[in-house]
């Protein structure tokens, strides 16, 4: 990580869960974060835990930002331009999960998922690339993706969800392969974590249990989100020759992909072979 001290990282839905242990491991490591998020009271309460946890080695911008509106995602990225000399880190971290049917779902679900989840994906990729180039800088960019983007998830209403995850993973094939014809150094990597304990999946589980929930939800294993934070220190502490193109985290006792669980009698089977 020695490579980053000194230089700035944008962290995309970063005043909770994931994206806030993302800043807060980035600092811890050096780096400048200019931490976005839609949420101004949840920005200042990262910034006054900050300073509770006595982080004095990276300096952290914060800015209210929607990434689904271009126009603010530009202005962003023009003033760490101007001001910071340019983006080196890029965590597309912000998401967002409906329970919602393809036969009776809200359009205006499926669409707040795919407008966050893929195009501002997409917008921010875009804009941290005009950034790096502009600046000579050999930067990295990190989408935080998911199992559900390797997987068909087993839950009833979740393919949607489903579907901008695998979007993810192919925009990421997709960034890699143009920045191969320009000649760019740039990094692209996709960070995959299983189920993290966060306040979007806590919402789920707990629909999963309301009486009429056609959503069920059984037997999950957590990750935390400092797990995910790991990851991606991890992803960035590579060499400049070495690329972590996918990194897929789970919970110890999980799968990647779903499985029908056999009967108790195969199990005991299992275990006394």
């Amino acid at each position: 990580m020695e490579q980053w001290k000194g230089k700035v990282a944008i962290v995309t839905g970063a005043s909770a869960g994931i994206g806030e242990a993302i800043v807060v491991k980035l600092l811890k490591y050096g780096v400048h974060v200019v931490a976005l998020a839609r949420r101004e009271v949840k920005l200042k309460e990262l910034v006054e835990s900050l300073n509770g946890k006595g982080i004095n080695c990276g300096i952290v911008h914060t800015k209210v930002c929607d990434v689904t509106n271009e126009q603010a995602v530009k202005n962003v990225f023009s003033w760490v331009d101007s001001t910071l000399g340019g983006v080196s880190i890029l965590i597309n971290n912000a998401g967002t999960a409906k329970i919602s049917s393809l036969l009776n779902g809200r359009l205006e679900d499926w669409q707040e998922m795919m407008n966050l989840n893929v195009l501002a994906l997409n917008v921010c990729s875009r804009e941290a690339f005009q950034s790096m180039t502009r600046n000579k800088i050999d930067g990295h960019i990190i989408q935080v993706n998911s199992t559900a983007g390797h997987n068909i998830t087993p839950y009833f209403s979740m393919k949607m969800y489903n579907a901008t995850k695998h979007a993810v993973s192919i925009l990421c094939e997709g960034l890699r392969h143009e920045l191969q014809l320009v000649g760019s150094k740039i990094k692209v990597s996709s960070l995959s974590p299983g189920g993290v304990s966060t306040e979007l999946l806590l919402n789920i589980l707990e629909r999963s249990k309301e009486p009429n929930s056609t959503f069920q939800v059984n037997n999950v294993n957590i990750l935390q989100t400092e797990d995910v934070a790991n990851a991606v220190i991890a992803t960035l502490g590579t060499p400049p020759t070495v690329l972590i193109a996918e990194m897929t985290i789970l919970s110890n006792g999980s799968t990647i992909q779903p499985h029908l669980q056999p009967s108790p009698a195969v199990v005991e089977n299992l275990l006394n072979s």
